[in-house]
Protein backbone atom coordinates (compact mmCIF):
# COMPACT_ATOMS: atom_id res chain seq x y z
CA UNK A 1 0.00 0.00 0.00
CA UNK A 2 2.85 2.35 0.82
CA UNK A 3 4.41 1.74 -2.58
CA UNK A 4 1.17 2.58 -4.37
CA UNK A 5 0.77 5.76 -2.31
CA UNK A 6 4.30 6.92 -3.17
CA UNK A 7 3.68 6.22 -6.85
CA UNK A 8 0.41 8.17 -6.74
CA UNK A 9 2.09 11.17 -5.12
CA UNK A 10 4.82 10.97 -7.76
CA UNK A 11 2.12 10.98 -10.44
CA UNK A 12 0.51 14.14 -9.07
CA UNK A 13 3.83 15.99 -8.72
CA UNK A 14 4.85 14.96 -12.23
CA UNK A 15 1.53 16.05 -13.73
CA UNK A 16 1.84 19.50 -12.16
CA UNK A 17 5.41 19.93 -13.42
CA UNK A 18 4.43 18.58 -16.82
CA UNK A 19 1.67 21.19 -17.00
CA UNK A 20 4.32 23.91 -17.20
CA UNK A 21 4.18 24.03 -20.99
CA UNK A 22 7.25 25.95 -22.15
CA UNK A 23 5.80 27.04 -25.48
CA UNK A 24 2.80 28.68 -23.85
CA UNK A 25 4.91 30.31 -21.13
CA UNK A 26 7.51 31.68 -23.56
CA UNK A 27 4.91 32.99 -25.98
CA UNK A 28 2.93 34.70 -23.21
CA UNK A 29 5.79 36.12 -21.16
CA UNK A 30 8.25 37.09 -23.88
CA UNK A 31 6.17 37.42 -27.04
CA UNK A 32 3.03 38.73 -25.33
CA UNK A 33 1.05 36.26 -27.37
CA UNK A 34 -0.23 32.69 -27.10
CA UNK A 35 1.41 30.15 -29.40
CA UNK A 36 -1.89 28.29 -29.54
CA UNK A 37 -3.32 31.21 -31.52
CA UNK A 38 -0.59 31.01 -34.15
CA UNK A 39 0.61 28.62 -36.83
CA UNK A 40 -0.78 25.13 -36.30
CA UNK A 41 -2.23 26.06 -32.92
CA UNK A 42 -0.09 23.43 -31.21
CA UNK A 43 1.87 24.34 -28.07
CA UNK A 44 5.04 22.58 -29.12
CA UNK A 45 8.59 23.20 -30.32
CA UNK A 46 7.83 22.74 -34.03
CA UNK A 47 5.15 25.42 -34.02
CA UNK A 48 7.45 27.68 -31.99
CA UNK A 49 10.10 27.36 -34.71
CA UNK A 50 7.59 28.13 -37.44
CA UNK A 51 6.05 31.05 -35.56
CA UNK A 52 8.93 32.71 -33.68
CA UNK A 53 12.10 31.19 -35.12
CA UNK A 54 14.61 28.46 -34.33
CA UNK A 55 16.01 29.98 -31.13
CA UNK A 56 12.63 30.03 -29.40
CA UNK A 57 11.74 26.60 -30.71
CA UNK A 58 14.98 25.10 -29.44
CA UNK A 59 14.50 26.82 -26.08
CA UNK A 60 10.98 25.41 -25.77
CA UNK A 61 12.26 21.95 -26.69
CA UNK A 62 15.04 22.08 -24.11
CA UNK A 63 12.79 23.32 -21.31
CA UNK A 64 10.11 20.71 -22.01
CA UNK A 65 12.79 18.02 -22.14
CA UNK A 66 14.42 19.16 -18.92
CA UNK A 67 11.17 19.38 -16.97
CA UNK A 68 10.88 15.59 -17.11
CA UNK A 69 14.37 15.19 -15.67
CA UNK A 70 13.57 17.85 -13.07
CA UNK A 71 10.37 16.05 -12.10
CA UNK A 72 12.25 12.80 -11.57
CA UNK A 73 15.00 14.58 -9.63
CA UNK A 74 12.37 15.96 -7.25
CA UNK A 75 10.68 12.56 -6.93
CA UNK A 76 14.04 10.92 -6.28
CA UNK A 77 15.08 13.54 -3.71
CA UNK A 78 11.85 13.13 -1.76
CA UNK A 79 11.05 9.44 -1.92
CA UNK A 80 14.55 7.97 -1.80
CA UNK A 81 14.69 9.53 1.67
CA UNK A 82 11.16 8.54 2.67
CA UNK A 83 11.79 4.86 1.94
CA UNK A 84 15.05 4.05 0.19
CA UNK A 85 14.30 0.31 -0.03
CA UNK A 86 10.99 0.78 -1.84
CA UNK A 87 12.41 3.44 -4.14
CA UNK A 88 15.35 1.26 -5.12
CA UNK A 89 13.14 -1.75 -5.79
CA UNK A 90 10.63 0.23 -7.85
CA UNK A 91 13.00 2.78 -9.35
CA UNK A 92 12.08 1.87 -12.92
CA UNK A 93 8.39 2.38 -12.21
CA UNK A 94 8.99 5.71 -10.51
CA UNK A 95 10.68 6.76 -13.76
CA UNK A 96 7.81 5.44 -15.87
CA UNK A 97 5.19 7.14 -13.71
CA UNK A 98 7.15 10.41 -13.68
CA UNK A 99 7.53 10.42 -17.46
CA UNK A 100 3.96 9.40 -18.19
CA UNK A 101 2.31 12.01 -15.99
CA UNK A 102 4.65 14.74 -17.22
CA UNK A 103 3.47 13.67 -20.67
CA UNK A 104 -0.20 13.95 -19.64
CA UNK A 105 0.46 17.33 -18.02
CA UNK A 106 2.20 18.60 -21.14
CA UNK A 107 -0.70 17.61 -23.38
CA UNK A 108 -3.47 18.57 -20.94
CA UNK A 109 -1.91 21.31 -18.74
CA UNK A 110 -4.00 22.29 -15.73
CA UNK A 111 -2.53 25.81 -15.86
CA UNK A 112 -3.52 26.49 -19.48
CA UNK A 113 -7.05 25.23 -19.97
CA UNK A 114 -5.96 21.62 -20.57
CA UNK A 115 -4.78 22.49 -24.08
CA UNK A 116 -1.09 21.83 -24.63
CA UNK A 117 1.30 20.11 -27.02
CA UNK A 118 1.50 16.67 -28.62
CA UNK A 119 4.02 15.21 -26.19
CA UNK A 120 6.85 13.95 -28.41
CA UNK A 121 9.55 15.95 -26.60
CA UNK A 122 8.36 14.76 -23.20
CA UNK A 123 8.18 11.16 -24.40
CA UNK A 124 11.74 11.44 -25.71
CA UNK A 125 12.86 12.78 -22.32
CA UNK A 126 11.26 9.82 -20.60
CA UNK A 127 13.14 7.39 -22.84
CA UNK A 128 16.36 9.23 -22.00
CA UNK A 129 15.51 8.83 -18.33
CA UNK A 130 14.93 5.10 -18.73
CA UNK A 131 17.85 4.26 -21.02
CA UNK A 132 20.15 6.84 -22.63
CA UNK A 133 21.26 4.30 -25.27
CA UNK A 134 17.70 3.85 -26.48
CA UNK A 135 17.33 7.64 -26.53
CA UNK A 136 20.46 8.15 -28.64
CA UNK A 137 19.33 5.49 -31.11
CA UNK A 138 15.84 6.98 -31.29
CA UNK A 139 17.24 10.50 -31.68
CA UNK A 140 19.39 9.45 -34.64
CA UNK A 141 16.58 7.53 -36.33
CA UNK A 142 14.07 10.34 -35.74
CA UNK A 143 16.18 12.99 -37.45
CA UNK A 144 17.34 10.60 -40.16
CA UNK A 145 13.70 10.07 -41.11
CA UNK A 146 13.03 13.81 -40.93
CA UNK A 147 16.05 14.43 -43.18
CA UNK A 148 14.88 11.86 -45.72
CA UNK A 149 11.14 12.58 -45.75
CA UNK A 150 11.08 16.25 -44.62
CA UNK A 151 8.09 15.36 -42.44
CA UNK A 152 8.46 15.92 -38.69
CA UNK A 153 4.96 14.59 -38.12
CA UNK A 154 5.78 11.31 -39.90
CA UNK A 155 8.81 10.78 -37.66
CA UNK A 156 6.68 11.51 -34.60
CA UNK A 157 4.03 9.02 -35.68
CA UNK A 158 6.61 6.34 -36.45
CA UNK A 159 8.23 7.02 -33.08
CA UNK A 160 4.89 6.40 -31.36
CA UNK A 161 4.41 3.10 -33.18
CA UNK A 162 7.90 1.80 -32.40
CA UNK A 163 8.02 2.92 -28.75
CA UNK A 164 6.07 -0.04 -27.25
CA UNK A 165 8.34 -2.46 -29.11
CA UNK A 166 11.40 -0.72 -27.66
CA UNK A 167 9.85 -0.90 -24.20
CA UNK A 168 9.40 -4.64 -24.51
CA UNK A 169 12.99 -5.10 -25.69
CA UNK A 170 14.27 -2.88 -22.88
CA UNK A 171 12.51 -4.97 -20.26
CA UNK A 172 13.45 -8.30 -21.76
CA UNK A 173 17.13 -7.60 -22.26
CA UNK A 174 18.04 -5.14 -19.52
CA UNK A 175 15.89 -5.66 -16.46
CA UNK A 176 15.18 -9.40 -16.51
CA UNK A 177 12.04 -8.96 -14.42
CA UNK A 178 11.29 -12.64 -14.05
CA UNK A 179 14.73 -13.31 -12.60
CA UNK A 180 14.93 -10.15 -10.49
CA UNK A 181 11.54 -10.05 -8.80
CA UNK A 182 11.11 -13.77 -8.23
CA UNK A 183 13.31 -13.28 -5.17
CA UNK A 184 11.29 -10.53 -3.52
CA UNK A 185 7.74 -9.79 -2.44
CA UNK A 186 6.14 -6.56 -3.55
CA UNK A 187 2.91 -4.61 -3.42
CA UNK A 188 1.72 -5.97 -6.76
CA UNK A 189 2.16 -9.59 -5.73
CA UNK A 190 4.66 -12.21 -6.73
CA UNK A 191 3.60 -12.49 -10.36
CA UNK A 192 6.56 -10.80 -12.05
CA UNK A 193 4.83 -10.70 -15.43
CA UNK A 194 2.57 -7.96 -14.05
CA UNK A 195 5.54 -5.59 -14.04
CA UNK A 196 6.24 -6.24 -17.70
CA UNK A 197 2.57 -5.80 -18.58
CA UNK A 198 2.21 -2.57 -16.60
CA UNK A 199 5.19 -0.94 -18.33
CA UNK A 200 4.12 -2.25 -21.74
CA UNK A 201 0.55 -1.04 -21.18
CA UNK A 202 1.80 2.45 -20.30
CA UNK A 203 3.99 2.55 -23.41
CA UNK A 204 1.02 1.51 -25.56
CA UNK A 205 -1.10 4.21 -23.90
CA UNK A 206 1.66 6.72 -24.71
CA UNK A 207 1.51 5.66 -28.35
CA UNK A 208 -2.28 5.75 -28.58
CA UNK A 209 -2.41 9.29 -27.16
CA UNK A 210 0.35 10.50 -29.50
CA UNK A 211 -1.42 8.96 -32.50
CA UNK A 212 -4.72 10.57 -31.46
CA UNK A 213 -3.00 13.95 -31.14
CA UNK A 214 -1.55 13.44 -34.63
CA UNK A 215 -4.75 12.20 -36.27
CA UNK A 216 -5.07 15.28 -38.50
CA UNK A 217 -1.43 14.90 -39.55
CA UNK A 218 -2.10 11.26 -40.42
CA UNK A 219 -5.06 12.26 -42.60
CA UNK A 220 -2.97 14.86 -44.43
CA UNK A 221 -0.08 12.45 -44.91
CA UNK A 222 -2.43 9.92 -46.50
CA UNK A 223 -3.79 12.65 -48.79
CA UNK A 224 -0.33 14.00 -49.59
CA UNK A 225 -1.28 17.37 -48.12
CA UNK A 226 1.03 17.49 -45.08
CA UNK A 227 3.49 20.39 -45.03
CA UNK A 228 7.16 19.52 -45.29
CA UNK A 229 9.99 21.29 -43.51
CA UNK A 230 10.50 24.67 -45.14
CA UNK A 231 6.91 24.96 -46.31
CA UNK A 232 5.56 28.50 -46.18
CA UNK A 233 2.03 27.41 -45.33
CA UNK A 234 1.01 28.21 -41.78
CA UNK A 235 -2.48 27.61 -40.58
CA UNK A 236 -4.24 25.90 -37.73
CA UNK A 237 -5.29 23.00 -39.89
CA UNK A 238 -1.81 22.10 -41.00
CA UNK A 239 1.34 21.33 -39.09
CA UNK A 240 2.66 20.18 -35.75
Amino acid sequence: MKTVLLLLISAVLSYVIGSLNSSVIISRVIKKDDIRNSGSGNAGATNMVRTYGQIWGILAFMLDFLKVLLAYLIVWAIFSNVDAAIFEQYEYFFKVITGFFCFIGHIYPCFFGFKGGKGITVCAAMICLLDWRMFVLGFILFFAIVFITKYISFSSILFAVVYPVCTYILFDKEYRFIEHYIKSKNTFGEDEMKFRLIALAISILFSVIVLIKHRENIKRLLKGEENKIGSKKKNKENGQ
